[in-house]
Order: C-alpha cells, then sequence, then structure tokens
C-alpha cells in the first residue's frame, strides 16, 4: 500500500483477484485501503498517511529468470502493476466497494481493476474463483492462509501457507457477522489473505467416490481475533478472522462506494 506522490509505502498486505461479469477486482482487507481498525474506529499507524494506490506484483512474460514449472521452462518476471485507490486526484472518491449491509464492519473491499479483456497481453492475472473448487468448509477442516507474514516471500513472490484449522461452526454467523474463526498463528502483512480448505482422502457421491486431495474457498482472512480487545493480560489465543466467501459477490454486486473512513476520525 503506497503514497503515490512520494513512493512511500504504508503498509504491506495480501490480497487476491476475482472475476464477475468480465471484470477483474482485486479483493483485499478494508482496514488495508483505509488505514483504519473497523473495530473501534482507530488508525492502526501513528502516522496520519493513508495509501492512495494498491502496487501489486504480477507475473509478466517479458524474460528475466527461466524457471521450470511442471517440467516446462518458461521465462517468467514480475511487474509491479499500480491499482488506484481513488477516482480523483484530491483523494475524495475512493474506488473500493463495501459490503452493502454491514459496510465497514465486513473487513473486506472489492477494487475495480480492468476488463478481463484489457490486460496486457504480457501480464498474468488468475481471479481465484476460476479455480474449480470442490468442498465446502466444515468445522474441524485443515486450511491454509496464503499470505505474506512480515512480507517474507521468494523473488516470484509467491505466498507463503501458514497451516490453520477451522474453529467455529461455519454454517452459523459469529457475532451476528458473516464470520468464522480459525484456530492458526498468523502474522502482520497476510491481513486480505484467501482461506484455502485442504482434505486428503475419499471425495465425491458414493458412485463417483475418488481418493486424493479436494480444496475449497473459506473465506477472506482480516486479522487476530480479541488481541487489541484483551484488557485482562491474558495470552494470544491465536485466533483468526476469515470472512466467509459470499461476502465477496455480495460487496461486487452490491457495489455500495466506499467512504474516506479516516476524515471521519
Amino acid at each position: 500500500m503506497v503514497f503515490d506522490e512520494t513512493g512511500t509505502e504504508m503498509a504491506i498486505g495480501t490480497g487476491f483477484f476475482y472475476e464477475h461479469s468480465g471484470n477483474y477486482y482485486l479483493i483485499t482487507n478494508g482496514h488495508c485501503v483505509t488505514g483504519i481498525n473497523p473495530e473501534n474506529n482507530t488508525r492502526i499507524s501513528s502516522h496520519a498517511g493513508y495509501p492512495t494506490v494498491a502496487s501489486v506484483g504480477l507475473l509478466s512474460s517479458h524474460e528475466q529468470t527461466i524457471v521450470n514449472l511442471k517440467d516446462q521452462p518458461r521465462p517468467i518476471g514480475i511487474t509491479n502493476f499500480k491499482i488506484p485507490l481513488y477516482m480523483d486526484e484530491h483523494y475524495a472518491q475512493p474506488t473500493w466497494f463495501i459490503h452493502p449491509e454491514h459496510g465497514y464492519r465486513v473487513d473486506v473491499v472489492a477494487i475495480p481493476v480492468c476488463k478481463v479483456n484489457e490486460v496486457p497481453s504480457h501480464l498474468s492475472i488468475f481471479p481465484l474463483n476460476s479455480y474449480p473448487f470442490e468442498v465446502e468448509p466444515e468445522v474441524g477442516d485443515e486450511v491454509f492462509v496464503l499470505g505474506y507474514p512480515f512480507g517474507i516471500t521468494d523473488p516470484f513472490e509467491m505466498p507463503i501457507w501458514k497451516k490453520g484449522s477451522i474453529a467455529s461452526e461455519p454454517f452459523f454467523s459469529f457475532k451476528g457477522l458473516p464470520m468464522m474463526l480459525i484456530d492458526t498463528a498468523t502474522r502482520s502483512g497476510m491481513s486480505g489473505s484467501p482461506v484455502i480448505i485442504k482434505r486428503i482422502g475419499v471425495h465425491g457421491p458414493e458412485e463417483d467416490e475418488r481418493f486424493g486431495t479436494a480444496s475449497g474457498f473459506a473465506g477472506v482472512y482480516s486479522g487476530r481475533y480479541g488481541v487489541e480487545n484483551d484488557k485482562l493480560g491474558r495470552a494470544d489465543v491465536q485466533l483468526g478472522i476469515v470472512w466467509k466467501q459470499e461476502v465477496i459477490q455480495e460487496i461486487i454486486v452490491g457495489k455500495a462506494q466506499g467512504t474516506i473512513a479516516f476524515q471521519n476520525l
């Protein structure tokens, strides 16, 4: 997250692409673009700055390094791609959409990027919902949070897979909001990460059972639960907040324009 006029890096987070009706969206947390904690409406950092663009690394066919992917050597590089967070030069009109019912209380935003047919030919975008997920989340499922803890990655900016498990019943809304809890030790930099379910064993209907690994999409990670609010000095319980996958469609379809949260402090 960058203040574009000076090139100052404001924060590091995680996001992923999502395709809907021929358009690409960047999905991440609301607090990543506003710098505001939605639970108490306070600034996350001690400074008064806020990001104006999201700078993301995209796979590029411009040859930089030859690597073997599935036994086929390919040229791969990373190109920084800037996604504007405001429609105007005065930073008064945010580009992102928020949840149409819960607003910033659902800590997920969808940022319009471009139409699918407008992506430059040398760049590659892989929307998460193009993957054929097979399973729905169940309590106790093993999950992985794909992100960048403390900005850790490799030269190709591949994410770190942090393991966890679903700790609350996904069928119910936790505290009246469309979220669930996971048991995992996540860290700063992973806000906005997709949470992926992995099951190993026998899958499918009885007439078409197979053995192997099945995957599912649980939702969007947004931080650890209860850390800031615990005034009793108790140890971190290592529970993470995951917003259910359906909030993404609700946000994109609802098209509720984001507001400039930092002006309301």
